[in-house]
C-alpha cells in the first residue's frame, strides 16, 4: 500500500494532477539546494580523483621505462679486424645510464603512490562515501515526504466528508451520527499515522541537513588536497632528476656545443659580464675575421671588422 502511496503522490506533485488547488507540498528545499551544489563538486571531485589516479599510473610506467633505457647498453663503433670480422672499439658495453642510480627512479614512483593514496585520494574518497550516504537518506527522506503529503491529503479529504456529513444531519440524522462516528474513528486513526510520518520526517530532514552542513564545510579543504598532490609530484621528479647524479657526468669535449647542453657551463662564471663573450667567424669582408659579441641572449652582432 505505501508502495502505491508514493506512486500515486509522486505523479501528483510532478505532473499536478491533484484536484486540491490549495494543497501545499512538505518543503524540503534546503536540503534539495545543498544537494544540488554538493553533487555538482563531487562530479569535479570524481574527475581529480581519476586524474590522480592516471598520475600515479603514468609515473610508474614512465619511471619503469627510464630505468629500462638506462640500463640497455650504448652502441658501439666497429672496426674491420685482421681476419674480417668487426671488432668493437670496446670491448663490453656500456650502460646509457652509466652511474644513474636507478633503483631510485622505482623507489620514487612507489613512494609516489603511497603518498598520493594516503594524503590526497584516502580524504576524497572518504568524502565521497560521505556523500553517497547522505544521497541514500536523501531518498529515504524523499519517501516519508512523499508518504507525509499523501497522508495529509487523506485526513484532509476525511475532514470533508465529516463536514458533509455534519452538514446532512438534520435529514438522516440516526444514519448520519453512524457515518460521523465512522468517519471520526478512521480521520483520528489517519491523523495518528499523520503525524507520526510528519515527525519521522522532521527528525530525517535535519539528519540530512546536519550531514549536508558537515560535508559542505569539508570541501573547503580540497585547495590544501590539491596543493598537496602537487607538492608530492614535484618532490617525485626530484627525486628522479637527483638519481642521475648530473654534477659528477663527464661530458664529451668534440660534440659542438648547443644551447642548454653542459659544455656551456664553462661559460657560467662570465655569462652575467657585461662585455660578454668574443668569438671570431669569417665575416662578410672576405678573409677578414669579424668581431662579434655574444649577448646574454644568444644574439650576435656585428660591431667591428678587423684583421688578426
Amino acid at each position: 500500500m505505501t508502495g502505491w502511496r508514493l506512486l500515486s503522490e509522486t505523479a501528483k506533485q510532478k505532473w499536478h494532477l491533484s484536484l486540491e488547488k490549495n494543497f501545499r507540498a512538505t518543503s524540503n528545499a534546503r536540503n534539495e539546494a545543498m544537494w544540488h551544489e554538493a553533487t555538482t563538486f563531487a562530479n569535479h571531485l570524481r574527475v581529480v580523483e581519476k586524474e590522480l589516479a592516471q598520475w600515479q599510473r603514468d609515473i610508474e610506467s614512465s619511471f619503469t621505462n627510464i630505468r629500462t633505457i638506462m640500463l640497455s647498453p650504448l652502441p658501439r663503433v666497429y672496426e674491420e679486424g685482421h681476419n674480417g670480422q668487426a671488432v668493437p672499439s670496446e670491448p663490453e658495453p656500456t650502460m646509457v645510464g652509466g652511474d644513474v642510480q636507478v633503483e631510485r627512479l622505482t623507489t620514487a614512483a612507489q613512494q609516489t603512490k603511497k603518498r598520493l593514496d594516503i594524503e590526497v585520494l584516502q580524504p576524497v574518497k572518504q568524502w565521497m562515501v560521505a556523500y553517497r550516504t547522505i544521497g541514500e537518506r536523501m531518498k529515504r527522506l524523499e519517501a516519508l515526504r512523499l508518504e507525509l503529503d499523501s497522508r495529509r491529503r487523506t485526513v484532509a479529504d476525511l475532514q470533508g466528508r465529516c463536514e458533509r456529513v455534519r452538514a446532512n444531519l438534520g435529514t438522516t440524522r440516526a444514519r448520519g451520527e453512524v457515518d460521523m462516528e465512522i468517519t471520526l474513528r478512521k480521520m483520528q486513526h489517519k491523523e495518528d499515522k499523520m503525524q507520526r510520518t510528519a515527525s519521522q520526517f522532521q527528525e530525517m530532514e535535519q539528519t540530512v541537513y546536519n550531514s549536508l552542513f558537515t560535508l559542505i564545510k569539508d570541501t573547503s579543504v580540497l585547495r590544501d588536497y590539491a596543493a598537496a598532490a602537487l607538492l608530492i609530484i614535484n618532490e617525485c621528479f626530484s627525486t628522479a632528476y637527483a638519481s642521475f647524479n648530473l654534477e659528477q657526468v663527464q661530458y664529451s669535449t668534440t660534440a659542438p656545443a648547443a644551447a642548454g647542453y653542459p659544455e656551456l657551463n664553462k661559460y657560467e662564471s662570465s655569462k652575467y659580464e657585461t662585455k660578454g663573450l668574443e668569438k671570431y667567424e669569417s665575416s662578410k669582408y672576405g678573409n677578414e675575421p669579424a668581431k662579434v659579441m655574444v649577448s646574454h641572449d644568444d644574439q650576435y652582432y656585428d660591431y667591428q671588422a678587423q684583421a688578426y
